[in-house]
């Protein structure tokens, strides 16, 4: 099992009239954190596993509401990758508030592509060889 945390701090732009986190946002926090768990884990970029010919689309996206978000709070995304990628690749997903609050669960799952067929693919052995040693 991964897990890595990222921070994000709420832009007035991600919110609604009433200084609450717009719910379309979470898609995207998920995102930042994704890459950067990505990149903690594998030692590469989505630049470098497209340059190798592979992409990663997303194939399913949940997400669960628990509590707001607001304007300017500091949130904490752990990313959470429980078991050894195949085609897919599965990320959890749990945001805390500055209080240490659990606000919002989610998950991902993402499907290796050969960039040229646009067909699943196995992950490159190059991100394999360092995402092992977190699932042995």
């Amino acid at each position: 099992m991964f897990v890595y945390e990222s921070k994000v701090r709420v832009r007035y732009v991600e919110t609604d009239q009433m200084g609450i986190v717009h719910h379309s946002n979470y898609a995207q926090y998920y995102e930042l954190a994704r890459t950067e768990c990505f990149e903690a884990c594998s030692g590469m970029t989505y630049e470098s596993m497209e340059t190798e010919g592979v992409m990663l689309p997303i194939l399913e996206l949940q997400s669960r509401y628990l509590k707001p978000a607001y304007y300017n709070q500091v949130l904490t995304i752990k990313s959470i990758v429980k078991e050894l990628p195949t085609v897919r690749l599965n990320v959890e997903y749990e945001i805390y508030n500055e209080a240490n609050e659990l606000i919002n669960t989610g998950k991902t799952t993402l499907v290796f592509v050969n960039k040229q067929t646009r067909r699943p693919c196995q992950p490159p052995e190059s991100f394999m060889k360092n995402v092992r040693q977190y699932f042995s």
